[in-house]
Order: C-alpha cells, then structure tokens, then sequence
C-alpha cells in the first residue's frame, strides 16, 4: 500500500470529511504541508471537497517573501483560492501559533469553510511530549493531538482536522517543497528537541519514539477515565461542595483542573493550585482575588471563579426608582450620607445587640463575597449593607416623618 494509499483508506474509515465540504489547508511550504496539500488535491472529488489554502509568512528568512510568491503562483495555476498573512510583531514560537490560528480562523469564518486541516505527523507528537516535559506542563498536557476537534468559537461549528497523525515524515512523498534551512539550527527549543535530544535517546534506544507514543496513548486514555469519572461537573458554574468532599481526593485534583481550565486567561501555579485545594478541603469561607481579573470565591455551599468585572455592584439614589424594583433604608434627617466600605472596628447594632460588623458577618455566616458590600454610615453609624442587614436604627425610623431615604439595587 502506497503512503496516498493508506491516507485514504484512513480519511475515509474515520470519516473526516462527511460533514465537511469546504476546506481549508494550512500551508507552509514545507515537505509535510505540501504532501498533504497534494494528497488532498488528487483525492478532492473522491472526498467531495472543495480546497482553498491559508499560508503564513513569518518573514524570518531571506527566501520568505520568494517562497510565499511561488505558492502563491502554485495556487493560481491550479486555480485554488489563497489566502497570506505577514506576521508582524517580535517573534517567538508561541506568538507565530497564535497568529497562525487567529488567521485561520478569520479566513474560515470570512469564507464560511468548516475545516482547517493540518499537517501534524506522529513524528510532531513526540517532540511535543518532550517540549511539554521540559516546560513542566500537566498530565492533561502530555496527551498528544486529537485527530479532530473543535476549532474556534463552538457556535461557529469549524473543526481542526489532522489527518497524518498515523504517518511518519519518511511516508511523506512530495516532490516540489521548500527545505527551511533554519530548521537544522538549534535557536529554538524544538529544533533542540528534534536535532539534539530526541537522536540522543534514539541512540540509547531506537524504539524511544515509538515507546513515547504508546506512553502518550495510555496518558490520553487515563484521561479520559479521569473525564468520565468527573463528567457531572463539566458544565457547573459553581461546585457544590458537599459533592465535591465525597469524592476521592486524587479525583478531586482533577475536578479542579478541568475547573480551571474553563477560564483560558487565568493562570494559576502549582503553588496556587495546591493552596486553592487546601482552601477547598478545610472548614471555612474565602474570598481572594487569584489574578487582577479573577476572584476565587467559597462560601457555604460552593467554590467558583468569577470576573472581578462581574462583582456586584450598586446604584443608589434619595428617589425611588421608577420601576420599583429597589431596596431601601430609611436614615436621619441630617448629617453626611457616607456610602463606603467595611473598615476596620466598624459596629452595627441588630436586634439591640451592638456588635462589631465582622463578628456579625461571622455569626450570621454571611457569604464572603456579599462581606465586601458597601456600608451606608451617617455620622460614624452604620445603618446598613446593602443587600445584607439594615440596622436598627434604621428601622426605628421607619414611622418617622424627619427622615430621608435610601432606595438602592443593584447595577444593570
């Protein structure tokens, strides 16, 4: 069986174009790009697919801009829609990533293809599993590429495709590529790994890279034991904590992780994950802000993350709203309305027992998000929280004629 062979046997015993007729290839140039970039084209009407190509110029190299021209003129001849962008910015691995997949993606979107194909090989999963090594990444991290997922926005219904995950660079039989010569430098971290440490290994035992795979292969499937073990929490947007104690604590890591992982733009060390855990497993309430645009809250009932910019907020007025759909307290005629929050030694006085307000909120076990609601004071009293408790003094002058009154709710 020849390698175009195998490819399609493979593309259409998993089926990866049935749902797919608008196809975008992402195209380097390379040997791999462009031996999937033919391999498709040859086999576009038995597939029932329509191509259109997506290339980068990362503009890193003298030959970059000669390079895009060519496949440009490639593209034309065949009469295939193509699609350029030149990165700009300084450059690093991670920053060319991001740029690439931003780019797919407005394409797709803009031309309403479905599928953005790549040519990631088996040869890719195992410098990935090392790189990742190295940074220190997650078991999660460590569990190779999916030959199909998700792409973009999920409403937009785009899928990632890579369909060569099974071959080997030395299957791949292009003819008319551009060799990267920097690919032979070590600048990088992954041309490290692929012309220094992964030979070295290799050396010790020419299996290395085919036992990694298998490694990887058994990571993928613990995790998705681990997945399914923790499926009744994957949509929550709080995590009861009673069902949270009753699984086992080796579950419990990662049910926190797949948690964290909702919030792509927090990140949190080990040292902080190990200490939100022990927050999560010990007696009491928390709130603390984890990054500048996250607080992580626990109060009696859950743990959960929320925006910073989602806390509650309030507006307040010596009017009544419109609609009436306020709150009020009633204060004195004269003096200064302060509205503010909590300070150190502040009192209020409920049920004729004068108190401090901490100990108030303790007693009461009032939820820790709502501890940080702003005070009303006149003249050093606190008469209320909102949303929380109205003083007494308050509520001895609801009956009085000489007084004003705070109607408030909280911000739309």
């Amino acid at each position: 069986m020849t390698p175009y062979e195998k490819f399609i046997k493979i593309v259409d015993e998993a089926h990866y174009f049935d749902q797919h007729q608008e196809v975008l290839v992402a195209l380097s140039g390379g040997l791999d790009s462009m031996t999937l970039f033919n391999w498709l084209y040859e086999a576009r009407d038995l597939l029932n697919i329509s191509l259109s190509v997506a290339h980068i110029n990362h503009q890193q190299r003298a030959v970059s801009d000669y390079e895009a021209k060519a496949l440009q003129e490639k593209m034309t001849d065949l009469g295939i829609p193509f699609y350029i962008a030149n990165y700009v910015g300084s450059f690093s691995e991670e920053k060319a990533r991001d740029f690439r997949y931003d780019f797919f993606e407005k394409i797709m979107e803009k031309h309403h293809l479905t599928a953005l194909v790549t040519a990631h090989h088996k040869d890719d999963l195992t410098e990935n599993f090392l790189i990742r090594q190295i940074r220190g990444s997650r078991l999660r991290h460590l569990t190779g590429m999916e030959a199909v997922q998700t792409f973009g926005e999920e409403r937009q219904g785009l899928s990632l495709i890579r369909p060569l995950l099974d071959f080997e660079k030395s299957e791949f039989d292009a003819t008319d590529y551009f060799e990267d010569a920097s690919n032979a430098e070590n600048d990088y971290l992954r041309n490290r790994v692929r012309n220094l440490y992964l030979p070295a290994f290799e050396k010790e035992n020419p299996r290395f890279s085919e036992n990694l795979a298998g490694l990887t292969d058994e990571i993928q499937k613990a995790m998705a034991i681990v997945a399914y073990s923790a499926r009744a929490y994957a949509a929550a947007e709080k995590i009861d904590l009673i069902e949270f104690s009753r699984e086992i604590e080796n579950l419990q890591y990662f049910i926190l992780q797949d948690y964290i992982a909702k919030f792509p733009a927090l990140e949190v060390s080990k040292a902080q994950f190990d200490e939100l855990l022990h927050i999560i497993r010990r007696e009491g309430q928390y709130f603390h802000a984890i990054s500048n645009d996250y607080n992580f809250i626990k109060d009696r009932y859950h743990f959960y993350i929320e925006e910073r910019s989602k806390a509650t907020e309030f507006e307040t007025a010596l009017t009544p709203y419109p609609t009436g759909d306020f709150q009020q307290i009633d204060l004195p005629a004269t003096g200064q309305i302060v509205i503010r929050k909590r300070q150190p030694g502040d009192r209020i006085q409920v049920n004729g027992i004068d108190k401090k307000l901490r100990r108030y909120f303790i007693d009461n076990k009032v939820a820790l998000k709502k501890r940080g609601n702003p005070l009303i004071v006149v003249g050093d009293v606190v008469y209320g929280v909102l949303d929380v408790v109205i003083a007494d003094l308050s509520k001895s002058l609801k009956h009085d004629k000489m007084k004003r009154t705070l109607y408030y709710r909280e911000k739309r």
